[in-house]
């Protein structure tokens, strides 16, 4: 799983952020990604459930201890993507441990 430089859209549609993104999917035009973050400590309760604290984030390649915020997948354009090579992979483990992580969640939710 790919970690690259993207614009993401905030929550609220209207503006954008640069900053690292989890490439799970590309299918033809569009790219899904999970937003990264280093913001965690003053979230509530309630959203930093849906946070995955990167194991080995300096292996994965970013700067900071940060964490995969899986409350929802943004699809951005494949080709603004594509445009820098990525700046690092999420470990097999922490890959692994993310897939557990959103499965505990979505069953938790249910």
């Amino acid at each position: 799983m790919d970690i690259a430089i993207a614009d993401v859209p905030y929550d609220d549609g209207k503006t954008l952020k640069t900053r690292p993104a989890l490439l799970v999917n590309i299918d033809g035009q569009q790219a899904t990604v999970f937003k990264i973050t280093t913001k965690y400590e003053e979230k509530s309760e309630v959203i930093k459930k849906f946070y995955y604290p990167i194991e080995f984030w300096r292996e994965a390649g970013l700067d900071k201890a940060s964490f995969v915020d899986t409350h929802m997948t943004y699809t951005l354009a494949t080709e603004f993507m594509l445009k820098n090579p990525p700046i690092g992979v999420l470990t097999d483990t922490d890959a692994i441990k993310l897939f557990n992580f959103i499965k505990t969640n979505q069953k938790d939710s249910v």
